[in-house]
């Protein structure tokens, strides 16, 4: 209620960058903003088992596998029979910048799989007839660090067809935490991934106004609410969501030549929601966080928790992936006081005379797009376990430069990261 319906401003920079802002002040809470202490949440056999069978519509589930055939595996061996040059090494070590330990830890990996292919063949038999695959049991796969490894889980003991056509839920080892659906494709050229959406580069006329969530977007049928509704009654009782942001997007690809939009493309609301703190959420940010200056060998980053997905505009649910989950252990404080507006406008003009301060930024314009105040994790250093839920302002916006160069600031590398308790600067990629 202190707040003014939108966030305003129009000044230039000591360098000559002039910074425009006229957008809603979207406030992400029913009532006030709790502060509450967090901490990584491994999911459980009942919540895997839960949400698999839910997504799947099936009690009874199968770990899906390749049909390999005795001459598949016997190719395998061959080539992991092959001793790597002298040459082959160097250049590994050049490229991965890796050290003697980690290439012997490779090489005995790459004999203990000779062993387990040969099991398989001993396995298999001499007519290379299937068997069922093996049903799940709840249980997430173990952590190997050469070799991603995820259960991809699909209905059919006998499935037909390659991995990709399958409708499938994807459990990641726990250490990962990862959770992902995705519908089979209809085809080679089809693609479901949610990534494949999130990833797409949009302009933020795509992005829809959270006033017009009860409305159909062009092309669409069901509400960007139908399908907010879908995704949260998937997770009932395992976890409680609130919309970010909803976006319209398309699976085009953007990476290299970009692919034309065909008879393959899928739109999508794409979904990006974060976890409901008693009413409250947060901004979505899609940046990793790690002490990446560390002298650890290695570092599995901490992502900050959100939940994507790809809902079609008919309302039928394409993929989806939740990241990162949280819990809370202490709830610091029912009702976060907060800096006054006027105090967040004097930090953001500071930060951004801080950030933009050199002169390659002169007659540049920086345009804000959006700003959230909303629930954001941080942590302390050298801790990638506990954390810290306070308010924070989120800004994302676009920069032009003369010469045309534009430089996007958006859920992956944000504009600016204001703690509104304090008035610090919160670094997404540190978590600090």
């Amino acid at each position: 209620d202190q707040m003014p319906k939108r966030f305003q401003c129009d000044f230039t920079t000591a360098q000559g960058m002039r910074i425009v802002a006229d957008v809603p002040l979207e406030v992400l809470t029913d009532g006030a903003f709790p502060t509450l202490e967090v901490e990584k949440r491994l999911l459980s056999r009942s919540d895997r088992v839960t949400l698999a069978t839910r997504l799947l519509n099936s009690e009874d589930l199968y770990i899906f596998e390749e049909n390999v055939t005795r001459k598949d595996i016997a190719e395998w061996i061959r080539m992991l029979m092959q001793e790597p040059s002298p040459e082959e090494k160097a250049e590994w070590m050049r490229e991965e910048n890796g050290t003697e330990e980690q290439w012997q830890q490779m090489q005995k990996r790459r004999r203990e799989l000779i062993a387990e292919y040969q099991q398989m063949y001993n396995e298999l038999p001499d007519d290379d007839a299937r068997a069922p695959l093996r049903r799940w049991d709840g249980s997430a796969p173990e952590l190997d660090r050469y070799d991603y490894s995820a259960y991809d889980l699909v209905t059919d003991p006998m499935p037909e067809g390659y991995r990709y056509m399958q409708e499938r839920v994807q459990i990641a080892p726990e250490e990962l935490n990862g959770f992902t659906y995705m519908t089979a494709r209809a085809n080679e050229y089809d693609v479901t991934g949610v990534f494949s959406f999130d990833h797409s580069r949009k302009t933020i006329e795509e992005r829809i106004d959270p006033n017009d969530y009860d409305k159909p977007h062009d092309g669409a049928t069901a509400t960007p609410n139908d399908a907010i509704r879908l995704v949260q009654g998937l997770f009932d009782g395992v976890c409680r969501f609130k919309p970010a942001e909803v976006w319209w997007a398309n699976n085009v690809a953007t990476d290299g030549e970009a692919t034309s939009i065909d008879e393959n493309t899928r739109w999508a609301y794409l979904l990006r929601l974060t976890q409901d703190y008693s009413g409250a959420n947060g901004p979505y940010c899609d940046a990793d966080a790690a002490d990446w200056e560390s002298d650890a060998e290695y570092i599995i980053p901490w992502s900050y928790e959100s939940l994507i997905a790809a809902v079609d505009g008919s309302g039928e649910l394409i993929s989806l992936q939740w990241c990162s989950p949280l819990k809370v252990t202490k709830t610091v404080a029912e009702s976060t006081p907060l800096l006054p507006y006027e105090e967040i406008l004097g930090i953001f003009e500071t930060q951004i005379n801080r950030e933009f301060i050199y002169e390659s930024f002169k007659d540049a314009t920086l345009t804000v797009e959006t700003v959230q105040l909303g629930l954001f994790r941080i942590r302390e250093k050298n801790d990638m376990e506990h954390g810290l839920m306070v308010p924070v302002w989120f800004f994302t916006g676009r920069l032009n430069r003369p010469s045309g160069e534009e430089m996007h600031y958006d859920c992956l590398n944000p504009l600016l990261i204001i703690n509104a308790i304090d008035g610090s600067i919160i670094n997404a990629m540190n978590g600090y």
